[in-house]
């Protein structure tokens, strides 16, 4: 008997992922309703002919798991990221029963675009997170570039997905879960004919049109009054420093910490986070966004005076941040991983860059080519010498996002 060729084998794979499927996705949906009161619309996918490209305003990490259940008729191939493969418990797991297209964040994804198109080609279907990444602070972010271009060549109908209360069940930067509502419905389908009489700048405005999505407009405008969300362990304002990094009273970077419902300052400062997700008292701010446009505006003028010289003192005159107990990992291309440093993490301002350092290992942020987050507690990155990922200690609130955001600032 000759060996099975590559037909073979992918339609052996497609079988038994087809049968994990229609099994798993009626257990989801009841454990869904169960943890976070998931409901959905009467809309039936497996009604359109061929295959579908399910665009979705990406809320929080369990997003995909909220779609497989509302498409349970139409099975889905996900975009994800790749770090899932790297996850010793359930990475195999995952790739062997999941129609997964791993994407490299922080890098190109033309390889990911690629294998996505092939797949479509095939008659498959695909969830795409077209925002890259999870909200931070429960406002849509801005459609990837190519994107247009992503599915307009696929050939497959679009639909507009969205999910309403899904940030505020599982906030990306929050040690916990939350019971309250989340709700799904479609936006908008459109044919690959429509699409086609689109250019690739008018697919994705459309989009970010149909995707947009303000949490806190949504709670204050609900006819039944805000959602209430429980946490299942813990308080509400726990890891918020993990998003969060400078102080609106005292203006310092790093001293936040959480404790239940509350996030204070060593100066004194504090705020109670409420279970509608809205601080309180409203002052300086309401919520989540206005905290982070200070965080930027604080950063960028930090980062301003270190370059003109400005910012002197006694020591560690180009220290801007340091964090301890952080892993710094060399990601290869299957998907393994090689621990390159262990230790502090700093960013500092030295000969008119600022440099990234951990161990023996020095990264100026202008040379980065792509650095963004995974989860809350991962940042991965590329540069000439190869892809990267930094991570914190395992259950700890360290905030790596502010090096995100610096070399955002220098980007711009």
């Amino acid at each position: 008997m000759g060996m099975p060729n590559n037909n073979e084998e992918r339609e052996k794979a497609d079988k038994r992922r087809l049968r994990f499927w229609n099994f798993i996705t009626p257990i989801v949906e009841k454990w869904l309703k169960l943890k976070f009161n998931f409901t959905y619309s009467d809309f039936k996918p497996e009604t359109i002919e061929g295959p579908v490209l399910v665009a979705i305003n990406h809320t929080c990490a369990y997003d995909p798991i909220f779609i497989g259940a509302a498409f349970k008729g139409k099975p889905l191939n996900f975009i994800c990221s790749e770090h899932l493969l790297r996850v010793k418990t359930w990475g195999p797991f995952l790739d062997k029963y999941c129609w997964l297209i791993p994407h490299q964040k922080g890098a190109r994804g033309s390889r990911t675009a690629l294998v996505a198109m092939k797949r479509i080609k095939r008659g498959a279907s695909v969830f795409l997170a077209v925002e890259g990444e999870q909200t931070w602070d429960g406002l849509s972010l801005p459609v990837m570039p190519y994107t247009g271009k992503l599915v307009k060549g696929s050939g497959a109908t679009l639909i507009t997905y969205m999910l309403e209360g899904a940030y505020l069940s599982a906030p990306r930067w929050s040690m916990s879960t939350r019971k309250g509502k989340v709700y799904g419905h479609p936006v908008n389908v459109y044919s690959p004919e429509t699409l086609k009489e689109m250019s690739d700048e008018e697919v994705e405005a459309v989009i970010a049109k149909d995707l947009w999505f303000d949490t806190w407009e949504w709670q204050k405008t609900r006819q039944d009054g805000p959602v209430i969300y429980k946490c299942k362990e813990g308080g509400n304002a726990g890891g918020l420093e993990r998003a969060v990094f400078s102080c609106p009273s005292c203006g310092a970077f790093g001293t936040l910490s959480s404790q239940d419902d509350s996030i204070g300052c060593s100066c004194g400062f504090k705020a109670r986070m409420s279970d509608t997700g809205f601080f309180e008292p409203a002052e300086p701010f309401e919520t989540i966004v206005d905290w982070e446009k200070l965080d930027r505006k604080a950063l960028a003028e930090r980062m301003e005076a270190m370059k003109s010289g400005q910012s002197k003192a006694a020591d560690e005159t180009d220290l801007l941040f340091a964090d301890d107990n952080v892993i710094l990992y060399h990601i290869k291309d299957d998907h393994e991983e090689e621990e390159a440093a262990c230790g502090r993490l700093t960013l500092r301002h030295e000969d008119g860059e600022f440099i990234l350092s951990i161990g023996e290992h020095r990264f100026s942020l202008a040379d980065i080519s792509n650095m963004t987050m995974v989860l809350a507690a991962r940042v991965v990155f590329s540069d000439k010498n190869g892809y990267y990922e930094l991570r914190a200690q395992k259950g700890s609130v360290t905030n790596l996002r502010k090096y995100v955001i610096a070399r955002e600032l220098i980007k711009e």
